[in-house]
């Protein structure tokens, strides 16, 4: 699906925020949320949290467990259409988690859902989740 320039503009902005998040700084990344009862997390760390009155405390405990990192965005699909919008692609970091003095890498497969708020675009949901070893067709079935 074809989007705006204000809708990759703002998918642009949230990639960057996500470098900052794994270094350690929610901020930026928070700002990039709508702060409504609607808004859900589906986080990396597991569980969801329902609501900018969770949310943000997640984000900012989450980013907390990080000591220094970077971040790639692999985009895989995207679209909007009216006030909606969807990113699906691939987070590639390098991230030293508090605590530990070695960088490790941290690949999540991971789906932003977006809604036009005025003039900006806004995250409402985040889906996050390792990526795992693909299982192929017809494993585990019985013959």
């Amino acid at each position: 699906m074809a989007h705006d320039t204000v809708f990759g503009d703002a998918v642009d902005s949230t990639q960057r925020a996500a470098s900052t998040f794994v270094s350690g700084d929610p901020e930026p990344f928070k700002n990039r949320w709508a702060q409504a009862e609607d808004v859900s997390i589906f986080g990396g760390w597991g569980a969801y949290e329902l609501g900018w009155e969770q949310v943000g405390p997640r984000l900012e405990w989450a980013a907390a467990r990080f000591a220094a990192g970077s971040c790639d965005y692999e985009p895989l699909t995207s679209g909007s259409s009216g006030d909606l919008g969807y990113t699906i692609g691939l987070e590639r970091s390098q991230v030293r988690l508090a605590g530990s003095d070695e960088l490790s890498p941290m690949l999540l497969r991971v789906t932003h859902i977006y809604r036009r708020e005025g003039d900006e675009w806004k995250l409402i949901h985040r889906h996050a989740d390792p990526v795992s070893e693909k299982t192929p067709t017809g494993a585990g079935l019985q013959q």
